[in-house]
């Protein structure tokens, strides 16, 4: 992709954009309420408007691969059962793909969560699109960073400190909830299932919010994380 000149990373400005994705990602899983025979693949925008992409008006355009698949077995993660398992990412071709595999057994109780993990990852991967066509965002260290060996050494790569922030910050807003709140909780699943030790924790926390201060100056952190990270007033 080749790159165009910098553009201000403005806060909220691909807000909407990341929803439009979302909302008829969403929409499509609801529809599939009930199907358990293998794998749906969909296309989006095409299945929902007849259109080839998504398009923004910086010039990003985006094509969504959804493969879904329900089940009533048991949906394993590591050493945890889930209702739900959504993977995101771009593959190769430039198509933005999500994976989701649903456990019929839990009904629509999970459908909040759901709503904002695809959020979260939409607005994630917009970042590595906006990665590749702007020379004022951050750039990987190694040419995949699916390639890292560790959670920690991936989350810690300038691309993915920015995507991931980024990701945070969309779901933050939705659940109107301080963005530390939203970091903590999901550093604190890596710990829990050994991805991440502790001091990795505090590190990959402290980069983050470094990195959200400079570049989100409006994202709201909780009193506590205030008073660790000596917020001036």
């Amino acid at each position: 992709m080749t790159k165009n000149n910098p553009q201000l990373l403005i806060e909220g400005r691909y807000d909407s954009f990341a929803g439009l994705i979302s909302n008829d990602i969403f929409k499509i899983i609801k529809e599939t309420e009930g199907y358990t025979d293998g794998t749906q693949y969909i296309e989006l925008p095409y299945e929902s408007n007849g259109k080839d992409r998504y398009y923004h008006k910086s010039g990003l355009g985006v094509e969504v691969d959804l493969r879904i698949r329900r089940t009533n077995d048991t949906i394993t993660h590591g050493n945890k059962e889930l209702p739900c398992y959504i993977n995101t990412y771009i593959a190769t071709d430039d198509v933005l793909v999500m994976e989701v595999t649903i456990d019929e057994t839990y009904g629509r109780e999970f459908y909040e969560e759901m709503f904002y993990k695809i959020n979260e990852d939409v607005r994630h991967e917009l970042e590595h699109y906006l990665q590749d066509m702007f020379d004022d965002r951050q750039q990987p260290n190694i040419p995949n960073t699916s390639d890292y060996e560790t959670v920690f050494s991936h989350h810690m790569d300038p691309s993915e400190v920015e995507a991931l922030v980024q990701g945070f910050y969309r779901r933050a807003k939705l659940e109107k909830k301080p963005l530390d709140v939203i970091m903590i909780d999901d550093l604190n699943k890596d710990v829990a299932s050994g991805d991440l030790t502790q001091n990795e924790f505090n590190t990959l926390l402290q980069t983050w919010i470094t990195y959200a201060r400079r570049r989100l100056p409006h994202a709201k952190f909780s009193s506590p994380t205030k008073r660790r990270f000596s917020f001036k007033k």
